[in-house]
């Protein structure tokens, strides 16, 4: 099954509860243009709503996961070039909240080189699974700009404020074995199990109980900015609406009974 979304940017397949998006421009190194900004913002809308998205996971076709911004399409803007960042950060930010409130978890397979504001889309997932000779560099600096597409929040999320601003200050790019003890990826394998791991952890995730991964996602999300005693309360407060689910009645007589738990993400 497939989203609604019609757009040469991507693809994106819906199988057993794991939504797969394909990052499908690979000649152009899977830019992010104007193109890619509205057809991932509706898709991140369609898939936020879908009750049967249980679970995301990203991926690329061709050498690159993603060059970031259209450096080309800037050039061409001239003056007009202002106008086009709000143009396009309108869909893409829009997006980037919704890929990060949503309850099922994303999962994101990097390989090759991931620059600019593909940096912090890869930030912004749950789980990143990266090939040990991917690098991760930060562009924004060396044209003269300043991060957009979140980045200043994802990147400090995962990396802490000091080290996220030195990645851009100095426009660091990062290898897979720095990246990772940076804390801003989760997992690094073999380049040709990249996408087989990061699938394997997408259809288990799929699989998982979706609305308790949706108040984790929600609790971490909102943890750095709240009391401690707001966020206690909150704890509380989610945990006891998900325990009225369906899924955590299962898991808790899955457990009495010593069986695996059959969760259907409701």
């Amino acid at each position: 099954m497939r989203l609604s979304v019609q757009t040469t940017s991507f693809t994106c397949d819906i199988q057993d509860g794991l939504a797969h998006m394909v990052f499908n421009q690979p000649d152009r190194g899977n830019p992010v243009d104007g193109e890619f900004c509205r057809g991932f913002s509706l898709a991140m809308a369609e898939l936020s709503e879908r009750e049967d998205v249980r679970a995301v996971l990203i991926s690329a076709q061709g050498k690159l996961f993603s060059v970031g911004g259209d450096i080309a399409a800037f050039e061409r803007q001239g003056k007009g070039l202002p106008a086009l960042v709000k143009h396009w950060t309108a869909d893409l930010h829009a997006a980037i909240v919704r890929m990060r409130r949503m309850r099922a978890p994303v999962v994101v397979a990097v390989h090759g080189h991931v620059a600019g504001g593909s940096v912090s889309l890869m930030a912004a997932a749950d789980l990143v699974v990266i090939a040990k000779s991917a690098r991760i560099t930060a562009a924004f600096a060396k044209i003269g700009f300043s991060p957009d597409t979140g980045s200043t929040a994802t990147l400090t999320a995962r990396m802490g404020p000091a080290r996220a601003k030195r990645f851009f200050l100095l426009s660091e790019t990062l290898d897979a074995a720095a990246a990772q003890s940076a804390g801003l990826v989760d997992v690094v394998v073999d380049d040709d199990r990249v996408l087989a791991e990061a699938e394997r952890i997408g259809r288990e995730l799929a699989a998982g109980p979706t609305e308790a991964y949706g108040g984790i996602k929600r609790l971490f999300l909102q943890a750095s900015s709240r009391s401690f005693e707001s966020q206690l309360e909150d704890e509380a407060q989610t945990l006891a609406a998900i325990s009225k689910t369906a899924d955590a009645r299962e898991g808790i007589k899955a457990f009495r009974e010593k069986r695996s738990p059959n969760f259907q993400g409701r």
